[in-house]
């Protein structure tokens, strides 16, 4: 073939390419209508990053919420996160994923090795800036994992930027944002039983400002519309809803000891005992040694006077964010508690299958049933989705960000989910 030909067919080649990478863009952004995702922003905590099982890893960070929505945009191959591979990354920075061993004996929640940071060199910031563990107040303010009370995930996620996560975003010259911000303020004291004296949640006041700070930075910063979450009701998370505060001993209903607030005393009905007792549970289920002298540890147990408290700072939380999301036209209010009150009701329908929230459960004569597993919204650590959770998250914003800007994105179905 002469090189003048060769060349020619090169050329038409290169053009048709060019020509359909053109023609998936405008497809996309056809659905955008008066929304830009152009530069698409999430900035939040665990629930932004796509935490599950316990840590941040790459197999649950590709359908994280936000990688759904930049997916449905047409924008996820821009959408950079900052990836965990293996076994990712846990609280505990030498920990990665966890696996629960219910049927072991003595029952255990183990964690496996951590794993690695793949994307560590990308010379910019993440499009996805959620910080797991994060507060409000640190969002803000804390550039290190030293300022941010040793938590090791602001280093992974700031990279020694010299800027906070509100910054780094604002050097993305964002079109649009979400944010989701507040549900550590109040989860990880509850997760704790209110019983750890160094995570206490944020009183309503200065979350108030907090919160104000946040929005005055982003707003005096960019101009994008920014989709801000309220906080779901943490009680209805299967951490709070999986385990009974009873075990069926001879076939008689016998309520555990736990060690509350005025002292060790008998729960009721009415005490939540929380999932990170399974293993203590299962044992005394199985010894049936229910007694003062087995309780369970403060740290396990939600009793009901601590659980109104909790209901009461979550309300006071989501006026304070209508409220400030009322009085800003670039903020749109997603209402997350709303949404997932009816998730937790009714379930949740993906591709004509019905997931709920439950993880586990135990049947009225005490017979552990792990069926609900099949069909669950959760991962194993009962706190954060799994795949199919983190898909209702992102249609929710979907379809806001649909109904507030005149777009048209598709909802996220099960062929667009990453195993």
């Amino acid at each position: 073939m002469k090189p003048k030909k060769l060349l020619q067919i090169i050329s038409i080649l290169i053009l048709l390419i060019l020509l359909i990478d053109c023609k998936k863009t405008t497809e996309s952004e056809s659905n955008w209508g008066d929304a830009d995702f152009t530069t698409f922003v999430a900035v939040g905590n665990s629930l932004t990053a796509g935490v599950a099982d316990g840590a941040l890893y790459k197999d649950s960070q590709k359908n994280s919420f936000p990688m759904l929505i930049a997916k449905m945009a047409g924008v996820g191959e821009d959408f950079e996160q900052p990836i965990m591979s293996g076994n990712g990354f846990s609280y505990n920075e030498t920990d990665g994923r966890l696996t629960l061993n219910i049927f072991s004996i003595p029952p255990s929640i183990d964690f496996l090795s951590a794993g690695t940071e793949d994307n560590r060199n990308l010379n910019r910031a993440y499009n996805n800036l959620g910080i797991p563990l994060i507060r409000a107040q640190q969002l803000y303010t804390v550039k290190t994992s030293v300022e941010a009370d040793s938590n090791h995930f602001v280093d992974k996620i700031l990279r020694g930027s010299g800027r906070t996560a509100i910054q780094e975003a604002l050097t993305l010259d964002p079109t649009l944002v979400t944010l989701w911000i507040g549900n550590n303020d109040v989860l990880e004291s509850a997760t704790l039983g209110l019983a750890d004296n160094n995570s206490p949640y944020t009183p309503s006041n200065e979350f108030t400002t907090h919160l104000t700070n946040i929005i005055n930075q982003l707003t005096a910063g960019t101009e994008a519309p920014i989709f801000i979450a309220n906080i779901i009701d943490i009680t209805d998370l299967p951490y709070f809803t999986s385990l009974p505060s009873s075990v069926t001993i001879g076939g008689n209903k016998t309520y555990l000891f736990g060690q509350c607030e005025n002292g060790i005393r008998q729960l009721t009905d009415d005490d939540i005992v929380l999932f990170w007792a399974l293993p203590d549970y299962l044992n005394l289920k199985t010894s049936g040694n229910v007694s003062v002298a087995t309780a369970l540890n403060d740290t396990l147990i939600l009793d009901v006077q601590e659980k109104a408290e909790i209901t009461t700072i979550i309300d006071e939380y989501n006026v304070i964010i209508q409220n400030i999301a009322n009085a800003n036209n670039q903020l749109y209010l997603v209402d997350m508690y709303t949404i997932f009150k009816n998730i937790a009701a009714n379930g949740y329908t993906l591709d004509g299958i019905t997931y709920n929230t439950d993880l586990i459960n135990f049947t009225s004569g005490g017979v552990l049933d792990i069926g609900p597993l099949s069909t669950t919204l959760f991962s194993y650590d009962a706190l954060h989705p799994n795949k199919y959770g983190y898909t209702s998250f992102a249609n929710s914003f979907i379809e806001k960000i649909n109904s507030s800007l005149n777009a048209n994105l598709p909802l996220v179905t099960n062929n667009d989910l990453e195993n």
